[in-house]
């Protein structure tokens, strides 16, 4: 079983030895490497000629002018020609046993579709960052059901945990690369999910590096921006779920209400008291399947600490005469 090793680089020429040299250094031997520079301004391409040279027959590069993560996808999965397909963000690092378990995991259950893992966070030294938490959360084969359940809350692992059968990306691909110019993995975990099962390894085998210019993590110096932004994208992959649901006939929807964060952050940012949103929101906590017991209870009293000060705070009364 052949597997491609889709990697996205745009200006990440010092991460991408270790991103390459991880992979080159797996125990399972059958696999290729499409490394699509997505228009890097950097010295990546440099680097690319020197690390294709260590493996001539494993690294195919294209170049290709800057369109976003979407676009580079959309080109390494054309390029591709391997059963399985398995996609390394540059500046992550996968540990060597990573393809042979994934591997097994598709031989052994014909009817998986696609193998997560969970991944460790390093820093831009390779460093570990809070090292008793992973990347991602165990979760049932069944997807479709938890990203309905939630209103696609994300709990998923990035980029560098997914693979999938390349049967499958096929009724995927070409992703809407004006759409997901960042975050193209959430476009991949989403349709999937509804394709088929997805298995998720309890095992870290990769890491994901936290290095401060990750290219998903664009804050302005306006919180209110950021969070306008992050509903935005929130209700834009909403809609792009929904419209893939509606081409495969799938019978649901995906309904944002039940997204607790996109539900609770709207409810914030209005700053009215509304008792019967309250109560719905609270119900969305206590059924929060994302919360052990004791966090249900510690956000559902931080939510309604935040109400009581709602409640309590002092009226400003619009209609005073200016003196």
């Amino acid at each position: 079983m052949k597997v491609s090793v889709i990697v996205s680089n745009y200006n990440y020429a010092r991460y991408l030895p270790i991103a390459i040299n991880s992979v080159l250094a797996q125990t399972y031997p059958n696999f290729e490497i499409i490394l699509v520079d997505d228009g890097s301004k950097d010295n990546s391409r440099e680097v690319i000629a020197q690390l294709q040279q260590l493996a001539p027959d494993k690294i195919k590069p294209i170049y290709q002018p800057n369109q976003g993560q979407g676009a580079a996808f959309n080109t390494g999965f054309a390029a591709a020609s391997g059963d399985i397909i398995a996609f390394l963000d540059a500046d992550d690092v996968w540990q060597p046993q990573k393809l042979q378990r994934i591997v097994e995991q598709f031989c052994s259950c014909p009817q998986v579709i696609g193998v997560m893992h969970l991944l460790k966070n390093i820093d831009g030294n390779g460093n570990p960052v809070n090292a008793a938490s992973t990347v991602g959360r165990l979760l049932d084969e069944d997807l479709a059901k938890v990203i309905l359940q939630t209103g696609n809350a994300w709990c998923f692992p990035p980029t560098s945990g997914l693979a999938y059968r390349r049967s499958v990306l096929e009724k995927v691909f070409p992703i809407d690369c004006s759409k997901w110019r960042l975050c193209a993995d959430g476009c991949l975990i989403y349709c999937t999910a509804f394709l088929g099962k997805v298995k998720t390894l309890n095992e870290v085998l990769g890491s994901y590096r936290i290095h401060g210019a990750n290219h998903y993590m664009k804050y302005s110096d306006n919180p209110d921006e950021d969070e306008i932004e992050a509903l935005t994208g929130i209700e834009m992959t909403n809609r792009y779920i929904n419209e893939f649901l509606e081409q495969i006939n799938y019978p649901d929807r995906v309904n944002l209400s039940r997204n607790l964060q996109y539900r609770r952050t709207n409810y914030y940012r209005r700053g009215k008291w509304d008792l019967k949103e309250i109560i719905a929101i609270s119900k969305l906590i206590l059924g929060w399947r994302f919360y052990s017991s004791w966090e249900k209870v510690y956000y559902l009293a931080r939510f309604w600490m935040k109400n009581i000060k709602l409640l309590t705070r002092p009226r400003v009364n619009i209609n005073k005469t200016a003196t």
